[in-house]
């Protein structure tokens, strides 16, 4: 199956024929294998798993979307880590940041502001994909 890995700020990955990826989408994790029905689906940060032959390579990777047909699959993410320049120290400042930020909003008892709540849980679930894939 053909594969292209793509971040919204450039092409990270193409080849020609993986055997597998298993993905974190927004409803639940996925296995893509060759030959997959056509699908559209969400993405969700988390660890993305590519199987070449015997060999797994793992990216953490942000919110966007798939789609796969029958013979490749593309993936789109805001974020793209690869693990090869990732500063485990950093990710967890930056995840605890996001952690306080979300607690001490919610215990202000403030309205609701969606959008920034969600740019909060966002910041988060991008750190512990990183912190996730650093600690591997």
């Amino acid at each position: 199956m053909k594969f292209k890995l793509t971040s919204i700020k450039k092409k990270v990955l193409e080849l020609d024929n993986i055997d597998s990826a298993i993905i974190p989408t927004k409803a639940w994790e996925i296995t893509i294998l060759d030959t997959h029905e056509p699908l559209i689906s969400a993405l969700k940060p988390g660890i993305l798993r590519i199987k070449i032959w015997s060999k797994e390579e793992l990216y953490a990777i942000g919110w966007w979307v798939l789609e796969t047909d029958w013979v490749s699959l593309n993936i789109i993410a805001d974020m793209v880590e690869d693990g090869k320049w990732l500063d485990i120290e950093d990710i967890k400042a930056k995840k605890a940041e996001a952690k306080n930020l979300l607690e001490k909003y919610m215990e202000e008892n403030r309205t609701m502001d969606m959008a920034y709540y969600i740019e909060l849980e966002t910041q988060f679930l991008k750190e512990s994909a990183k912190e996730q894939l650093a600690l591997r």
